[in-house]
């Protein structure tokens, strides 16, 4: 079966997180010259457009990034004015997006172009990896906690879904972006029992790529945290979250994108304190969920790659029970304090600064109809940059007498 989309096709992929994002992004950001040549375009400026991705499918800007909401409408306008055979679009905050989110996605994009790709690896390989990304926006939440409100609560499973479950129910997400797009426009990637460039020849198959051209920086792999590490940075959460003013923007700065940045430049200081393994119990749980999400994926009809039913088993062994680090390497504890001091240098802002930076609107969620109007008046803004005065005048003219957009 031929993988290779349609001319003029927009693909869309919304991870989820964890499930080969950093690499396949790092691949196609890397190669953006060779991409062209084959007529690829890949959207946005950096690894992925993540904070275009958080206005739209969050209403918000996403702490540690300067751009807020006004990035997804220049995502828009690249997207809609490239000449590429075809255009690819990722990022993992767009599976964050609920039914009416996705739909300003789609519409903007285009329904009748519009193909949503969804990685996914097996679920108990996504536990221990996901919690300690947490760890490192600013959760507070212990290993043990975290697992037991993930897979033992059904309220969090089945009603009110926490942010994990938004973005990994793949059967949720296949029907979602399936309802907007069709079916038959959605495709479920399943990475496990793969080649570790699965998931980059899959991508040059979908795009007309010839093999081998996607070839990630061996600088952007996203280590995962050792488990001392990660229960270091948790700590370091709860004390600095009871600060007067504690901002996410300054945690981010000094804990993301400092102190681990710094630890990944030495993936040795990342070995030391030992691997965030997944206890039994968890893994048993976890097998149960995945097979329900298989079969969810397969009512839904929508187009698989890879083999769906080994999401079911682990990579590795689960351990029998679960300990907690009680210390850190001195090595693991030095390259922390080394890229907290880079972050020092370089300047971490104050609530203040970004109080005065960015409105209320860029602080805060918004909603998808202020969003969709927010977008097409940015575009009409910049279309109507382009006219000559007289069709200026037209243009304003004509906003005058329809002042709300319904789509972008």
């Amino acid at each position: 079966m031929s993988l290779l989309l349609p001319e003029g096709t927009r693909l869309l992929h919304i991870g989820p997180a964890k499930t080969g994002t950093t690499s396949l992004q790092s691949g196609f950001h890397t190669n953006r010259d060779r991409l062209a040549l084959h007529g690829v375009h890949y959207a946005g400026e950096g690894s992925q457009p993540r904070a275009a991705a958080g206005a739209v499918a969050l209403g918000k800007r996403i702490p540690g990034h300067q751009h807020g909401l006004e990035a997804w409408p220049e995502l828009v306008r690249e997207v809609q004015e490239s000449t590429a055979k075809r255009v690819v679009i990722s990022s993992e905050t767009f599976a964050r997006a609920n039914d009416e989110r996705a739909r300003t996605v789609i519409d903007a994009f285009g329904a009748d172009r519009t193909h949503v790709v969804i990685t996914m690896r097996p679920l108990v390989d996504m536990l221990s990896s996901s919690w300690q990304q947490w760890v490192q926006t600013g959760s507070r939440t212990s290993y043990a906690s975290w697992l037991d409100q993930m897979l033992n609560r059904e309220d969090t499973v089945n009603g009110k879904q926490p942010e994990f479950w938004q973005k990994t129910r793949i059967d949720v997400l296949a029907r979602r972006w399936g309802a907007l797009v069709g079916p038959e426009h959605v495709t479920v990637v399943s990475l496990a029992a793969s080649p570790r460039d699965f998931v980059l020849r899959t991508f040059e198959e979908l795009t007309g790529l010839p093999e081998g051209t996607l070839v990630p920086d061996p600088n952007a792999e996203n280590l995962s945290l050792s488990h001392g590490v990660a229960e270091t940075v948790r700590r370091f959460n709860e004390r600095f979250a009871a600060l007067d003013g504690a901002c996410p923007d300054v945690q981010a700065a000094v804990i993301e994108f400092g102190a681990i940045r710094q630890l990944r430049a030495h993936p040795e200081l990342l070995a030391a304190d030992g691997r965030i393994e997944v206890p039994r119990w968890a893994a048993d749980r976890a097998a149960v969920l995945m097979q329900d999400m298989i079969d969810g994926v397969r009512a839904a009809g929508v187009r698989t790659v890879g083999d769906l039913d080994a999401l079911v088993t682990p990579s590795r062994p689960p351990v029998p029970e679960l300990t907690t680090p009680e210390a850190l390497s001195t090595e693991a504890a030095a390259g922390l304090m080394v890229g907290m001091m880079l972050a020092a240098a370089r300047g971490v802002p104050t609530f203040d600064q970004l109080s005065g930076r960015f409105g209320a609107k860029e602080l805060d969620g918004v909603g998808t109809r202020e969003l969709v109007r927010y977008t097409a008046s940015r575009l009409a803004d910049r279309m109507r940059a382009k006219l000559p005065r007289s069709g200026r005048v037209a243009a304003d003219r004509s906003r005058v007498a329809a002042p709300v957009a319904r789509s972008v």
